[in-house]
């Protein structure tokens, strides 16, 4: 559908700028740009970005160390590159840094799904692959990722898209799963790789949260010439504003994207900090475990309170809640928004109906919000047993 003064025909419509006429691309009809909007007052924890004081302390004393140089001078790689390496057990030919996951995403849409014409995508997943898929005219076909309620993860279907895919495709996994929190075994992910080499398939994993739960597939990389890794460390190192990522990769997939010129996006401080903070490794980890023990007291306050919900794990620097009520993941939303806390609901997800999703800031914060939540209940219809009914006969 055009807006008034525009004309679509096939591949170009016509846009009207105020008596001046142009062809533009009909892409941008179907996807939607939503620009950050500032929230004074708020707490964010619907972006999943770290929040934690000693990475705070971590990268602030990095940042106060850059030189001038390293913001006002082209970037080189070299050095950080080889510091990746030590971090990923890699060469850096299987290294190509990104302006971010979403970048990312969409330099393997562009250089890898594009001239195959077809993504698998396990679902659900992050939102950039349906965005960059449509505005490349790529065919997305959804493949379950999870089943049940409560849900868990289900590594079948995404088997079965496999071995149907009429001929060479590309098939995308997050692991751990976000929003869902749900983490496949390193057997799984191995017969993934396996299934999808034997049948002619790229195999690109999103790990974007693998460091809060320990997970890495690079060890994939070096053994399987099909397989791409998505790796954050805008999320693990806790530099979601300079927006620094990277694709692993065999090298001459490598090679091939990086003729994208990915590199030119990736800003100056993203690389001097990351070359800073990479190989501190044992004080991240320690942010990590204490990441993980604020979840768990998070969680633990939860379910006191709410016998009947369950918890999505492993999870990462969030909580995935499961409520036999399908409306509660709305109300959560809505009554933290009452008091200036923001979270996600995932009711419209596919898979995670009566789900939502809170990430982490530190413990005085996630005791308060954990309070706030005393207040949030199931309707009387929600059975504590893990079923839902509604009054009168059962459906």
């Amino acid at each position: 559908m055009t807006a008034p003064g525009q004309e679509a025909s096939g591949l170009t419509r016509v846009m009207d700028l105020h008596g001046f006429r142009f062809p533009l691309g009909t892409e941008t009809l179907g996807v939607s740009r939503q620009p950050r909007e500032r929230r004074p007052g708020t707490l964010n924890l619907k972006s999943c970005e770290l929040q934690h004081p000693w990475s705070d302390r971590l990268v602030g004393d990095e940042l106060a160390a850059l030189t001038l140089r390293d913001t006002i001078a082209y970037p080189f790689q070299d050095r950080v590159l080889d510091t990746l390496c030590a971090y990923h057990g890699l060469e850096s030919t299987n290294i190509l840094l990104t302006a971010g996951s979403d970048n990312g995403i969409g330099l393997v849409v562009d250089a890898l799904v594009r001239p195959v014409g077809r993504l698998l995508l396990q679902e659900p997943a992050f939102e950039a692959w349906h965005h960059y898929a449509a505005l490349r005219r790529v065919r997305v076909t959804g493949v379950p990722g999870v089943i049940g309620t409560p849900p868990v993860a289900d590594p079948n279907p995404l088997l079965d898209a496999l071995r149907d895919a009429p001929g060479p495709s590309v098939a995308a996994v997050t692991n751990p799963g976000s929003p869902s929190g749900l983490l496949f075994s390193p057997s799984t992910m191995r017969r993934f790789a396996e299934t999808a080499r034997a049948l002619g398939h790229l195999l690109v994993i999103d790990e974007a949260y693998g460091d809060f739960v320990h997970v890495s597939h690079a060890p994939l990389v070096a053994e399987f010439p099909n397989v791409v890794v998505v790796h954050s460390y805008s999320k693990a190192f806790a530099l979601a504003g300079l927006r620094i990522s990277a694709l692993l990769g065999h090298p001459d997939l490598c090679e091939h994207i990086g003729r994208f010129r990915s590199e030119n996006a990736v800003g100056a401080p993203g690389v001097a900090l990351l070359e800073r903070l990479a190989p501190q490794r044992e004080r991240w980890r320690e942010i990590w475990r204490d990441v993980r023990a604020i979840r768990r007291d998070f969680v633990d306050r939860i379910l006191a309170a709410h016998p009947e919900w369950r918890v999505l794990q492993p999870g990462a620097n969030f909580a995935t809640f499961w409520s036999p009520d399908p409306a509660t993941a709305d109300a959560a939303r809505d009554h933290l928004a009452a008091h200036h806390v923001r979270i996600r609901s995932l009711s419209g997800v596919p898979g995670l109906c009566g789900c939502f999703r809170v990430s982490l800031a530190d413990r005085p914060q996630m005791r308060r919000v954990a309070r706030l939540l005393d207040s949030v209940t199931d309707r009387p219809s929600a059975r504590r047993d893990g079923l839902t009914v509604e009054e009168g006969p059962a459906r």
